[in-house]
């Protein structure tokens, strides 16, 4: 954050999506499903107390409060599974990653390993990606996971109803590592 957003009581989308290295259609995504409180101007514009911004950037990259990231890898490709978890556990990151194969393995992890974020498959056998994201969001405590999607199918389609099952984004494969590291807070 840069000094001139410290001094500031309240943040603008804009600035709040600097902050957050997201898009400011992101950051009113949060606002509009909860996430980020905001308050409204007379104008009709957002705007977000900085308090309430810090918050939600220590509970959305919790790196920095409660140890190392949790991540949870579900995905019925076990090459992809191998990746990505060889990817999150190496270098300096501090993580601790789980996998599970299928969507009713994850839904069982999400009790046991707790994770801070879900890498998610939308297109796997018995339970698809967009139902087992609605499911997590329903755990009672979990409601706060972040889930990540990643689809080898991405359409606008099946990017809506992962969005509105509760999915923070839609990542497409194969996967462009460098922005799943920025998402996941493990690059700049």
């Amino acid at each position: 954050m840069t000094e001139d957003f410290k001094s500031k009581p309240y943040l603008t989308p804009h600035e709040v999506a600097q902050w957050m290295m997201v898009s400011p259609v992101t950051v009113r995504g949060w606002s509009q499903k909860g996430l980020l409180q905001a308050e409204v101007t007379p104008g009709g514009h957002r705007r977000f107390r900085r308090e309430e911004v810090e918050r939600f950037a220590r509970q959305w990259n919790p790196i920095g409060n409660k140890g190392p990231l949790r991540i949870l890898i579900v995905d019925d490709d076990r090459a992809v599974l191998g990746f990505l978890r060889e990817l999150l556990e190496g270098g300096e990151h501090q993580t601790v990653v789980e996998t599970a194969s299928d969507g009713f393995d994850a839904g069982h992890k999400v009790h046991t390993f707790s994770p801070d974020i879900v890498l998610l498959d939308l297109m796997m056998p018995g339970i698809q990606g967009t139902e087992v994201c609605r499911q997590i969001k329903q755990i009672p405590g979990q409601a706060n996971v972040r889930v990540i999607a990643m689809s080898g199918h991405l359409s606008p389609e099946n990017e809506a109803q992962l969005l509105a099952a509760g999915a923070e984004c839609c990542l497409a494969k194969p996967l462009d590592t460098a922005r799943l590291l920025k998402l996941l807070g493990l690059a700049d």
